[in-house]
């Protein structure tokens, strides 16, 4: 499929879940949001890298990157090209160009590696038309568990300040685990107050 019917992604959020990790993709021009679940494990390791983390030894992915970039080769494009129920499909081109060989290579690849080396290499992440459209659009509810997160943050902060306030004349160690006092000195910012 020529280059320009693919649909351009950029990494949105991360979803985490009892089950496993869901990359948010977001097509810029239309707004559409898409998700495909990896494993947990996998969505850390790529929370850690679109955070510029680096581990402190490294996971195969890093070890893959490193071994690409020791033979000079490059990611050039990540394409999801299938998907069959809730399982996706991806492929990875590779441009090798160096004094072994100067050939592009397309590996099928799972889809949680391909975003992995897509971030870790800056490369593009393309997904065929077909595909993005049998996804759904998620920004809804996206939005509306970003309203539910703020409402549940604001309502700990109030609870915090309440329990704070009330702890004022008694010393806060009789109360409160080490760890809590840190959240005293939350409750009297001004920005915070209600």
């Amino acid at each position: 499929m020529p280059d320009e019917h693919l649909i351009t992604l950029e990494p949105y959020a991360l979803l985490y879940t009892r089950a496993g990790a869901g990359v948010c993709l977001r097509d810029p021009l239309t707004g559409k949001v898409g998700v495909i679940f990896m494993e947990l494990t996998d969505g850390m390791a790529l929370e850690r890298c679109l955070n510029g983390e680096r581990p402190v030894r490294p996971d195969t992915s890093s070890l893959l990157a490193h071994f690409l970039s020791a033979m000079e080769c490059r990611v050039r494009l990540v394409l999801i090209n299938g998907r069959k129920d809730e399982v996706f499909y991806a492929r990875v081109t590779i441009e090798a160009a160096n004094e072994v060989m100067d050939k592009l290579v397309e590996l099928d690849a799972r889809p949680s590696d391909a975003l992995m080396m897509a971030v870790r290499f800056g490369t593009a992440i393309k997904i065929v038309p077909s595909v993005w459209e049998s996804m759904e659009n998620i920004l809804p509810q996206l939005e509306q568990l970003d309203a539910d997160s703020r409402t549940a943050a604001l309502r700990y902060m109030w609870e915090i300040r309440k329990n704070c306030l009330f702890r004022l004349f008694v010393p806060a160690s009789a109360f409160l685990p080490a760890a809590w006092l840190l959240h005293i000195g939350f409750c009297f910012r001004e920005d915070l107050l209600f």
